[in-house]
């Protein structure tokens, strides 16, 4: 005899099909960001240099929902550091200084840490920075009889290649502040100095002396780049440095 349909206790078997089988979701842990892009104007040279023409930008892009890369440009002009005169010999009449700072950085937001979804909260992940200035000084000797220009070009660039950690604050889903606190670095650096005119050796040897004595003092941050055996500024090396990176940027999040 054969059993009633309400008599038969066997289930529909399982299948593979994507009907019955619910869809895979991705890391509930990972927020929808509110947008994927941040603009920002970064003060800091400004303020350390106490120069306006030291405007810098920064773009920042999420690629993931946890992680993102950004870009800043800059027009980086540094503070004189030679005295109008030298060694009672040599009047500084005229001084053009120029540069410019790049940074390329990938970051990583952890969400364990973060409430509110990237690029909100604390991040840690590694940059690439250079830092590159120049400048035209002029001068004439003063005991010279008949006068006697003398020009110095003098270059410098960095490139730094280290870690950093910091927090950016999102306000009303649209404005944000970036608080870049710790950047240590392995920092390669050259510096060159060329002297133009009617000035002897010795003289040469004790201005590129006391250019890079003044950056010493002016930076003290520098002061790893010039042993005391051989601190002259025309020098090139590659150091372990516990160069710090740091800055504050107004941004503008879309």
């Amino acid at each position: 005899m054969g059993l009633k349909a309400a008599d038969r206790n066997d289930t529909i078997p399982k299948t593979d099909d994507s009907v019955t089988q619910p869809k895979k979701t991705e890391n509930p842990d990972l927020l929808t960001p509110y947008h994927l892009n941040v603009i920002k104007f970064n003060p800091t040279p400004m303020l350390l240099f106490d120069e306006l023409r030291n405007i810098t930008f920064s773009y920042e892009r999420l690629i993931r929902k946890d992680k993102s890369v950004s870009l800043q440009l800059g027009y980086l002009v540094v503070p004189q550091v030679l005295n109008d005169t030298l060694f009672n010999s040599l009047l500084i009449n005229k001084d053009s200084r120029k540069g410019i700072n790049l940074a390329f950085d990938y970051r990583i937001y952890p969400f364990s840490r973060n409430r509110c979804p990237a690029p909100d909260g604390m991040y840690f992940g590694g940059y690439l920075s250079y830092i590159g200035t120049s400048s035209e000084i002029q001068g004439a000797l003063m005991d010279a009889t008949e006068d006697d220009n003398i020009l110095f070009d003098t270059r410098m660039n960095m490139v730094n290649l280290g870690f950093e950690l910091g927090y950016q604050f999102i306000f009303a889903k649209k404005f944000s502040i970036d608080l870049l606190m710790f950047g240590p670095s392995i920092t390669g650096y050259s510096g060159n100095l060329g002297i133009t005119g009617n000035l002897n050796s010795d003289l040469g040897d004790k201005i590129d002396e006391e250019l890079a004595a003044e950056l010493k003092e002016h930076f003290p941050a520098l002061g790893y780049l010039f042993s005391d055996e051989d601190a002259t500024f025309s020098t090139s090396k590659v150091v372990i440095s516990s160069w710090f990176r740091y800055s504050v940027q107004l941004g503008y999040h879309f």
